[in-house]
């Protein structure tokens, strides 16, 4: 048996290769999810700390604030009496848009996030819908 040659075969180092390439797979598939999870959580956190800041203003005021040309958060912090406020807040969500914010009257207001995808309303995360 001297003459027989120590090592692995092309065929096992092809086989352990294919192994470790679908274990890859299925970790990054995996920290995506865990990924948009944890942006979503933070969007449900910081929509709650601005529904917060808007009870203040109607406590103060006695309204919510209107509705503004731009339709989001981002406007209304421009209000003087609002900024205060939401001087140490996140005005954008995890992806980099302004949270969405409509008034339907002094007394009604919805919040919220467009999610990952701005064009479709699927992955919209607010809190003002049944089942959140």
């Amino acid at each position: 048996m001297s003459g027989r040659r120590r090592g692995f075969t092309l065929l096992e180092l092809l086989a352990v290769m294919a192994i470790l390439a679908i274990l890859a797979g299925l970790g990054a598939g995996g920290y995506q999810l865990a990924r948009r999870s944890a942006k979503e959580g933070q969007a449900k956190a910081e929509i709650e700390q601005l529904r917060t800041a808007l009870e203040e203003y109607r406590v103060e005021y006695g309204r919510y604030p209107e509705q503004f040309s731009a339709g989001n958060f981002s406007s209304i912090a421009e209000i003087s009496t609002l900024s205060d406020l939401t001087d140490t807040m996140v005005l954008n969500d995890p992806w980099g848009r302004a949270y969405q914010y409509q008034s339907t009257n002094r007394f009604l207001y919805r919040i919220w996030s467009e999610g990952e995808n701005a064009e479709s309303d699927a992955d919209n995360i607010d809190p003002s819908l049944t089942g959140y």
